[in-house]
Order: C-alpha cells, then sequence, then structure tokens
C-alpha cells in the first residue's frame, strides 16, 4: 500500500508491502524523509522531549503540503490539489485516525499520535 502523500508507514499491512516508488522506480525524496522520521519516532516515543524535538525539526517539511497550497503532491497523495488549506487538514485528520485505529502495535498507535496531534496542533 502506498504511504498516502508520506504522511508515515506504521500500520502493520504497510510495512509488508514493498517501497512505495516515482514512476521511473525510485523512491521520492519525501517518501524517503518521512520513513526516516516515521523510523525515529517509535525509538523516542518514551521520551516526549526527544518526540518534541524530533518533530519540531522536521516540522516545515511535515507542514509543508498541507499550509503549501502550490505543494505537488504524489500520484499516492490523499490530498488533493483543488483542496483548501482547511480540507487539507481535516483529510490529514481523518487519514491519521485511520492509520492509528489500524495499527496493533502500541509503540506504532502511540508515534502516530503524536505525529497527529503535532500537526493538527499547527492548524
Amino acid at each position: 500500500m502506498p504511504t498516502k502523500g508520506g504522511f508515515g508507514v506504521l500500520s502493520d499491512d504497510e510495512r509488508k508491502q514493498p517501497p512505495p516508488s516515482t514512476p521511473g522506480g525510485q523512491i521520492s525524496p519525501r517518501q524517503m524523509k518521512m520513513k526516516e522520521i516515521t523510523t525515529e519516532l517509535p525509538m523516542c516515543i518514551s521520551d516526549d522531549d526527544s518526540v518534541s524535538e524530533l518533530l519540531l525539526s522536521h516540522e516545515d517539511f511535515l507542514l509543508d503540503q498541507l499550509n503549501n497550497l502550490d505543494a505537488v503532491l504524489e500520484a499516492d497523495s490523499v490530498l488533493s490539489p483543488n483542496m483548501t488549506r482547511s480540507e487539507r487538514f481535516v483529510r490529514y485528520s481523518e487519514v491519521m485516525q485511520e492509520r492509528i485505529n489500524d495499527a496493533r502495535a502500541p509503540a506504532a498507535k502511540k508515534a502516530l499520535g503524536a505525529l497527529k496531534d503535532f500537526v493538527m496542533s499547527r492548524e
């Protein structure tokens, strides 16, 4: 299953799938960056300060496709170019809640929840 706009890959089903790629067969830079963040996040999830530091260090990246209505969206994005900023945040929240509900591991649920809460606090 694709990363759906690069919001993270933490669910068990998504981990079993081959990595998403661009039409040329390459993983996009956005997907690589999101994978890096979602790999680091569960490792520091028990330390609130570390979670905050990690998310703050990637704040511009995490919010770019939500705040920048001219941002280039990948083919598998859950966002569409005609969405307003408000609509993008609503859609992000819906998708993240689905991923939280689908995650089996408590650490994954907590990590996804921290990511969602951080992003939504910037709405």
